[in-house]
């Protein structure tokens, strides 16, 4: 997404505003995504206390690519919605094809489908899309913890998994990696923009320039 740069002046509109607004709009949504972490993160600690392991699990598997979701929305990145679609499809197609294929016991004995572990692969895939898309620039703008924290986040879905007796160690171990490769091979870092403030004729000339 490009743009021009644009006029404006304290008297009349004018579209460099709107794009101000949207820019400004960007960062409380991302300030938001990171909020909903800290949340995800304290799942963990509430499933510990009430024993409810697979309902964390869940939580995180689902707030993640929710969190990938809102990352490319936000920056109106319509290529990265592209790239984490495939990115989440094609992981969901490789998990479900092995369970139906290895037909592995869950510990809990419920059913035959616990290898590999759905719900981790989904979560690497997620992370592993938002550090491959977004990664060098969370990381210079919030610090170096960000992209951690994140992964953090999909290790302890897939510890939540196996203390929910839903997963062998192993079942947890290859969904990560399938989510993970998945991720690096749909997608394609973000080239940074730059917001840019200049003199003009009648005031000041703003504008968001990023290359893709």
């Amino acid at each position: 997404m490009c743009s021009s740069p644009n006029t404006f002046n304290g008297d009349a509109y004018n579209p460099a505003l709107f794009i101000w607004s949207c820019g400004r709009s960007v960062l409380r949504v991302i300030r938001q995504m990171l909020c909903l972490l800290v949340g995800l993160t304290s799942a963990c600690a509430w499933a510990d206390r009430a024993g409810q392991w697979e309902t964390a699990s869940t939580a995180m598997a689902a707030g993640l690519p929710a969190l990938a979701v809102m990352a490319t929305l936000a920056g109106n990145d319509l290529e990265g919605t592209r790239q984490l679609v495939l990115a989440t499809g094609s992981t969901l197609v490789a998990t479900e094809l092995l369970k139906h294929t290895v037909h592995a016991t869950r510990p809990d004995g419920s059913d035959n489908k616990s290898f590999p572990s759905g719900h981790t692969a989904v979560a690497f895939s997620a992370v592993g899309f938002m550090d491959r898309r977004y990664g060098e620039q969370w990381t210079q703008r919030y610090g170096a913890c960000t992209v951690p924290a994140l992964y953090g986040v999909a290790a302890l879905t897939g510890v939540a998994r196996v203390e929910a007796n839903k997963h062998h160690w192993g079942d947890v171990l290859a969904g990560a990696a399938i989510g993970y490769g998945a991720a690096r091979f749909w997608t394609e870092p973000l080239k940074g923009g730059h917001l840019s403030v200049v003199p003009a004729p009648r005031g000041l000339a703003v504008g968001w320039a990023a290359a893709f």
